[in-house]
């Protein structure tokens, strides 16, 4: 993968173990737009540290023993190569929280290159680490090497593993035959160390340097070096290995093969077509054999590896593109535009810069109105070479270019009328030789995505889910809906429609009842139809895989779409949730009910934090106080949010045993329009019949009574 491709700056993560309500095990519809989410790594996940020795030869039996945090409780290791590995029971082995001993038997016909090993525990999976297949002999760095006084003596051919410290150097004495061709080759940059490495020799016995036997940034190994040097007497070299400023540390790490074999620096042919044969040679400052291949039909993997294999002892390998369409190689003379080779579209070639002024040209017919995607690969495959794209009319004038220093060396173009049209193309730094190749395609623009990722790794308990965080980009406006899928051992299941125009979606991720605990590695494969094509791509991670990999510019394309889950047992604590009312009306209040199932010491209280919510849903958390099972998220939907199932996201974390655990819930909740009551009418008044009514007669006065008169005395 090149540094000229737009990287993704998001967090890196290490997703928490996690239950989810997911309604269905169907597919299911995200409808919402929420703000792309920082998750942090689980605090009770395992961690790898930098290994210095991991790797073997194929067919070997290795013991290793794996460095880092939170490795007790071991269930597994896993491997992203073909082979056997069991984690041995005597000495305590297993109790340890800082260290872990396994053995790894690699597979024979396992392919030599940088490969990649986890470690699974009860609690969760680790970050993936460097582990080097390779057919040279091995031999550990005895750390007491470091003044040529003491250089460690070694057989040829051989792999010295060892560990720069800061400025300091670290010496191998190696003897040599007159007329004898040796190679020395470090292994730095490239399997995921940060030493910038160069390599000097000098005599072993006036331990004076050896004019221009060195070695520093050869072209096409981002950053590594290679020496290559046929002695003209016998007797003793010392060979010194350092960084160029001098840095050093426990994670500058190397492999300095010593051998005869070829110095290859890419493929070449650069590209193969998927499922079909091919013959692959090389460029590089050796004449290389070409190999007879048959590309992977696999459509998750990005590129396949060629091994030089001129000399006594086979080269470090290349990688080859894969592509869907035809390939070809340049075919010389191509210097003038009426010499050109025809290209077809869609189709590429792969082309080489190899006499001074060199200029290639290749032809293909336009359609009017037919825009067409131009592009030159280098970086991608570790070639130097910086390449200007000129676009030829019928009559020499120029009608398009491309820009090499933009990130990504592409260009559109749409013919103004049917006709031939002339691909020119220069080094844009006039240069010329073995390793200045290059690869051209041209495609017809149309509909496109790419999906991000922003893990490698998350932990779900057996039974339960947890969910997946992808960014789909849509290219050249691509806008319809999007089906993303977990893709893996049949133990994990999990699939979500992504509706169009939308970008950022969980997809859930179940481990099925009867899971087996361990490590299970799974990919994320979208796919969606345009017009009558399908488009397949699968979500990458390159900001994972590059700190994973000691910041390597271009890692391998093929570990970019590599993520793995831990299965796990029985969590130390859980939460259980369902909605409350189960569909959400807009513009209503409603709730997200939690029942947390507590383990032993997991009596804490249990924060609750929103980590992935819609815009239009407002949430009102509270934590689940110590003690107490239950608790409740409150959630309104707001007038404008969209109507269908809508993923909300938080993360539980409480103290178990006085360590920090964390949980992550992912549940779909239906929204609907907010339902219309109907104001009450009021019943018709009832005509009750009129009772007959007595007139009253007035009242008449009774008479008064006259009181006799008393006689006044």
């Amino acid at each position: 993968m090149s540094s000229r491709r737009p990287t993704w700056i998001f967090a890196l993560i290490g997703f928490a173990f996690g239950v989810a309500l997911v309604t269905s095990t169907g597919t299911r519809t995200a409808t919402a737009q929420p703000k792309a989410p920082a998750i942090v790594p689980a605090p009770q996940a395992p961690t790898l540290t930098t290994p210095t020795t991991l790797g073997a030869k194929p067919g070997d039996e290795v013991e290793l023993t794996l460095t880092g945090t939170n490795l007790a409780d071991a269930t597994g290791v896993v491997l992203s190569c073909p082979g056997k590995i069991t984690i041995p029971a005597d000495n305590k082995n297993g109790t340890d929280a800082g260290k872990l001993r396994v053995k790894v038997t690699v597979d024979p016909k396992c392919a030599i290159g940088l490969h990649t090993v986890r470690v699974a525990t009860k609690h969760g999976v680790s970050n993936a680490r460097p582990f080097i297949v390779d057919t040279l002999p091995l031999v550990a760095s005895t750390n007491a090497n470091r003044a040529k006084d003491t250089a460690q003596v070694v057989t040829v051919p051989c792999v010295a593993s060892g560990v720069v410290a800061a400025e300091a150097s670290e010496f191998y004495k190696v003897k040599v035959s007159a007329g004898q061709k040796l190679a020395f080759e470090v292994l730095a940059r490239r399997i995921g160390s940060p030493l910038d490495p160069i390599v000097v020799l000098h005599d072993a016995k006036t331990k004076r340097e050896l004019i221009d036997l060195y070695a520093d940034d050869t072209p096409g190994m981002q950053g590594d070096c290679r020496l290559a040097h046929t002695f003209k007497e016998s007797g003793e070299v010392l060979v010194e290995v350092r960084d160029t400023t001098h840095r050093g540390g426990g994670d500058f790490f190397y492999r300095l093969r010593i051998g005869d074999f070829p110095g290859a620096t890419t493929a070449y042919p650069l590209a193969a077509e998927r499922g079909k044969s091919a013959s692959i040679g090389f460029s590089g400052p050796d004449a290389i054999t070409a190999v007879s291949v048959t590309a992977p039909k696999d459509a998750g993997v990005a590129a396949f590896y060629a091994v030089p294999t001129a000399g006594k002892d086979s080269g470090w390998p290349v990688p080859v593109l894969l592509t869907d369409y035809p390939q070809a190689t340049e075919q010389e003379p191509n210097d003038e535009p009426s010499k050109a080779n025809k290209l077809p579209i869609p189709g590429g070639v792969s082309a080489r810069f190899d006499k001074a002024k060199d200029a290639d040209h290749f032809a293909i017919t336009g359609k009017k109105g037919q825009k067409l995607v131009i592009s030159v690969s280098t970086f991608e495959v570790n070639s130097p070479t910086e390449v200007l794209v000129r676009v030829l009319d019928a009559k020499g004038a120029e009608v398009a270019k491309s820009n090499p220093a933009a990130p990504v060396n592409r260009l559109e173009f749409t013919p103004a009328a049917d006709g031939e049209y002339v691909l020119a193309c220069e080094h844009q730094n006039f240069l010329h030789g073995p390793n200045e190749v290059y690869y051209l395609s041209v495609v017809p623009f149309g509909p496109d995505f790419n999906v991000a990722l922003t893990f490698d790794r998350t932990e779900v308990p057996v039974g339960g889910s947890t969910g997946v965080f992808a960014t789909v980009t849509r290219l050249n406006g691509f806008a319809g809906a999007v089906e993303l899928s977990i893709e893996g051992d049949s133990a994990l299941s999990g699939k979500v429609t992504l509706p169009a125009n939308q970008t950022i979606v969980f997809v859930p991720l179940q481990a099925k009842d009867g899971a087996k605990a361990g490590a299970y590695p799974f990919r994320v494969k979208a796919t969606a139809t345009t017009g009558e094509t399908t488009v397949t791509r699968y979500g990458t991670l390159l900001d994972a895989v590059r700190a994973n990999l000691g910041g390597m510019p271009n890692p391998p394309a093929e570990l970019l779409n590599q993520c793995a889950v831990g299965v796990i047992e029985k969590p130390p604590f859980a939460l259980k949730v369902t909605f409350d009312p189960t569909s959400l009306e807009k513009g209503k209040p409603g709730k997200l009910l939690l029942e947390a199932t507590r383990g032993e010491g997991a009596g804490e209280d249990i924060v609750i934090a929103p980590l992935f919510l819609p815009p239009t849903v407002v949430p009102a958390v509270k934590p689940i106080a110590k003690g107490q099972t239950k608790g409740e998220i409150g959630l309104t939907v707001q007038p404008a949010a969209p109507v269908g199932p809508t993923q909300v996201v938080f993360r539980a974390t409480t103290k178990v045993g006085g360590k920090d655990h964390a949980f992550t819930v992912v549940a779909t909740v239906d929204v609907i329009e907010a339902k219309k009551v109907e104001p009450k009418k009021e019943e018709p008044k009832k005509d009750v019949p009129k009772k007959d009514v007595k007139k009253e007669e007035p009242k008449k006065d009774a008479p008064k009574k006259e009181e006799p008169k008393k006689d006044k005395k």
